[in-house]
């Protein structure tokens, strides 16, 4: 939690200087985001390698032929997230377009300087004939196809090149909106630009997860979901698969809650106030990852900050919001429409209850994630829930 703390003193630093001296309207909103995006991984990476390398690292000689292939494996990976980000762009899915501009910027440099981060991994670390070593051995024809073998090194990467464009191209989108919005003293508009601030916040940890796992800074990916289940339920509720969700969730009005309350009302302010608490559970949720966040894997125990309560915080305070915010009960012409509405949110707060038990599936594998889970269900904010009902009834 310290980690995202120092990023979120950094981003909101750096985003107060950029939007009160003028440096955003003189740069431009897209080259502001950007700078923006850059300190806030900095600072990171900076404390992350910090913590590094006061642990334990190894010290071995680099091999030549041992990192020709893991830069080979390296680089057909790199080429592979352009074609797929190029194809997503193609067929008008909107993140990938601000990802693909910028990643073609960038893919040079990465190139030039995968030499140097190889050689100091190698410099670094113990087991140098790692997953990315054995496939850049069957990519030469040294090592035969065994697909069990090589399956979570695919997976990992599968993960990375689904979710890299997205999370970056929202970044930059929200960034970008974050920096043109008018901020007013008036209710609404503070609580609209607040939930701006903390979902660029959001995807600065997400992204940066994704972008920057490496053994080299002890965030890697140690497993991956392998299930389908698992994969269709994560990957409906993003894009392209996103729009059959978006689809099946839809609501028969546009009203929000907003629409139905007005500051004047004493319920207005109750709302706004919860509305407020849940998405911050969910960003609080995203920050307490630091930069281990990713869907569908496995990357170290998190058990501070909300998941100190439950075991999906993020999904339970997104799902409260999104009923909070719609409020499928108002605004609807005939019962039917009600009915559409709450079946939409319905499906939607399945789907992330689907998300919660394949991911538990997946973890209950590990015996840190075990143990944890067997705490919640005796410590958790649940089970005090529980045991504050049962005084109660007996009580009277």
């Amino acid at each position: 939690m310290h980690l995202a703390l120092w990023m979120l003193a950094v981003f909101f630093t750096s985003l107060v200087t950029a939007i009160f001296t003028g440096l955003a309207n003189a740069l431009g909103y897209g080259i502001t985001a950007r700078l923006l995006m850059a300190l806030t991984w900095a600072a990171g990476l900076g404390m992350l390698w910090r913590m590094r390398v006061s642990g334990d690292f190894g010290v071995s000689a680099p091999d030549p032929d041992r990192l020709t292939l893991k830069r080979l494996s390296l680089t057909l990976w790199l080429m592979i997230l352009l074609i797929y980000t190029f194809a997503m762009s193609k067929i008008g899915v909107g993140p990938f377009d601000y990802f693909l501009f910028d990643y073609l910027l960038i893919l040079p440099i990465l190139l030039l300087l995968l030499p140097w981060y190889l050689r100091s991994a190698e410099t670094r670390l113990h087991d140098l004939e790692d997953a990315e070593w054995s496939f850049g051995q069957f990519l030469t024809g040294q090592r035969r196809w065994k697909f069990q073998e090589h399956k979570p090194y695919l997976l990992a990467w599968a993960v990375k090149i689904a979710f890299i464009p997205i999370m970056y191209g929202g970044l930059v989108l929200t960034l970008e909106q974050l920096l043109a919005f008018n901020w007013r003293w008036e209710p609404t508009t503070l609580v609209a630009g607040l939930f701006l601030f903390g979902l660029a916040f959001d995807l600065i940890i997400a992204s940066g997860g994704y972008i920057f796992a490496s053994r080299l800074l002890g965030n890697e990916v140690r497993s991956t979901d392998d299930t389908f289940s698992g994969w269709l339920v994560c990957m409906i509720c993003y894009p392209p698969l996103v729009f059959f969700f978006h689809l099946i969730r839809e609501q028969t009005d546009n009203v929000i809650w907003s629409d139905w309350l007005t500051p004047s009302e004493p319920l207005y302010w109750l709302w706004a106030i919860l509305v407020t608490v849940t998405w911050m559970i969910y960003w609080l949720s995203t920050a307490s990852f630091g930069l281990r966040f990713s869907n569908l894997t496995w990357r170290g125990l998190v058990a501070q900050g909300p998941y100190r309560l439950c075991r999906h915080p993020a999904y339970l305070s997104k799902n409260i919001y999104w009923w909070l915010h719609t409020i499928p009960f108002v605004g609807v012409a005939s019962g039917l429409d009600l009915a559409r509405n709450l079946a939409g949110l319905t499906f939607v707060s399945l789907i992330y209850w689907l998300r919660a038990k394949t991911e538990e599936r997946h973890l209950m594998r590990f015996p840190e994630y075990a143990a944890y889970s067997a705490w919640i269900d005796e410590h958790g904010l649940f089970a005090r829930l529980r045991r504050w009902v049962l005084r109660l009834r007996h009580a009277h």
